[in-house]
């Protein structure tokens, strides 16, 4: 079944939804503006299609019996537009079936929490079985929001408690949940919102992507360590570091000895001219002019000279995302940083949505603060109050859109500013800044 635009199931839906949405989430107009909706029996129930042609499909059916109100159907869009950005964060190339289920787990549980009221949690109550595991994990419990809620037993109790509070559950704790439910046909997962099967076989068109990214920035997190969102309360924890990787050392000394101005292989210092103080049998030293008046003799006289001397180079400040998206590869970072102290300033500042320095000493220790959220801006704000004036920020490229006014103003103080960007990461946000991108090697 091929729809057309003139489909009255197509056109009735998008009024459904361009009706809702301006209500429950206005920030998804101009998302919406970049797909076409579409209804077709070829998807079991929604799907998000990305690539040049990227469109929202329905399967007319489906949102005949389940989406009958508004509530409903903004709940179904919310869900698919959450897992599309859950696939291009780089977090998997592609899903297994027990993966889609972990992630449409915690999806479902952050939309009901953004969403508690009975008509928006419906759609999940009513697709899955409140007993029945591991599906009862992708719906509230019995009598959620009471006092009197119906917990499940066991492990899976603590892992569905923890996804409807505040600390949120991972996927990761899902992951290892499942297995130990002993539940028949997990490798298939039928029943499943959306149509996860074509995932990832085509890019998405550049400004749908980039919308999607910036929505996401002002979700709800997706889970304690999901990179590209707003993060929790900044966490103190100790990691152990990665193996030193050669290549990561290279790429980082490059962009590091590019900002200070070293050639490749030299040191930290560096000629620079400028007065040299010494002592002449003739000058205008004032001190001995006044020891010459009270009788004494000066055989020589202080005076500065023009010269060549030896001075300290300035070292770079630098940014490393800790943000939940970099967990792969932030041990080996970390011990390829340790090792370049000479180049770089006595904190490494790390940044999640907030900026935590760090001492060399205490990142060879391990130490690491982060939400688990990312923003590029705190980086930017924290530059342009601080007096450096070279900066190299190592990311995944995931952390959001650079102020205006804050590229501007780092322009006008002559701020340099290269990123270091890890393999597969996005290099975009760095067009405000101007500054040059380094692409580490494979890490993970």
């Amino acid at each position: 079944m091929r729809p057309t635009v003139q489909d009255p199931r197509a056109c009735a839906l998008t009024a459904r939804i361009w009706n809702a949405f301006p209500v429950a989430q206005p920030q998804f107009a101009k998302l919406l503006g970049l797909l076409d909706i579409e209804v077709t029996k070829d998807i079991p129930t929604a799907a998000v299609t990305l690539g040049l042609d990227s469109r929202l499909l329905f399967n007319p059916d489906f949102a005949e019996a389940h989406c009958r109100t508004d509530a409903a159907l903004v709940m179904l869009v919310l869900h698919e537009l959450w897992h599309v950005a859950l696939g291009h964060t780089r977090l998997y190339e592609r899903l297994t079936p027990a993966q889609n289920w972990a992630f449409d787990a915690v999806i479902n549980a952050q939309l009901c929490r953004q969403f508690p009221d009975a008509a928006h949690t419906r759609l999940f109550r009513e697709l899955y079985d409140a007993d029945q595991l591991p599906w009862a994990l992708l719906r509230p419990p019995e009598g959620w929001g009471t006092g009197a809620e119906r917990w499940l037993p066991g492990r899976a109790g603590e892992v569905h408690r923890l996804l409807y509070s505040d600390a949120s559950a991972s996927t990761e704790e899902l992951f290892r949940l499942l297995p130990t439910l002993k539940v028949a046909g997990t490798d298939r997962m039928e029943g499943l919102l959306g149509s996860h099967d074509s995932e990832g076989a085509d890019p998405a068109a550049p400004e749908v992507l980039k919308e999607i990214r910036g929505i996401v920035a002002e979700w709800p997190m997706l889970e304690r360590r999901s990179g590209r969102d707003l993060g929790g309360d900044a966490e103190n924890r100790r990691i152990s570091l990665g193996r030193r990787r050669e290549d990561a050392v290279r790429t980082l000394r490059r962009a590091l000895m590019r900002l200070a101005g070293l050639e490749a292989g030299s040191g930290r210092l560096r000629h620079a001219t400028g007065s040299v103080e010494t002592v002449l049998p003739y000058g205008r030293d004032r001190r001995a002019w006044l020891r010459e008046l009270w009788g004494e003799s000066v055989p020589a006289h202080r005076a500065d000279l023009a010269g060549r001397a030896l001075a300290r180079r300035e070292q770079v400040r630098v940014y490393l995302d800790v943000s939940g998206s970099m967990d792969g590869v932030i041990r080996p970072l970390y011990a390829a940083l340790a090792g370049l102290s000479p180049w770089i300033a006595p904190e490494v500042q790390l940044f999640s949505t907030q900026v935590a320095g760090v001492s060399i000493a205490r990142l060879r220790r391990g130490e690491l603060v982060t939400t688990a959220g990312t923003d590029i801006r705190v980086v930017t704000e924290h530059l342009l109050h601080s007096k450096a004036d070279r900066a190299l920020i190592v990311t995944d490229g995931w952390v959001g859109r650079v102020p205006a006014e804050h590229a501007h103003a780092l322009k006008k103080r002559r701020v340099r500013v290269e990123a270091a960007i890890t393999d597969g990461g996005d290099a975009d946000f760095m067009g405000p800044l101007g500054g040059r991108c380094s692409r580490l090697p494979k890490l993970d």
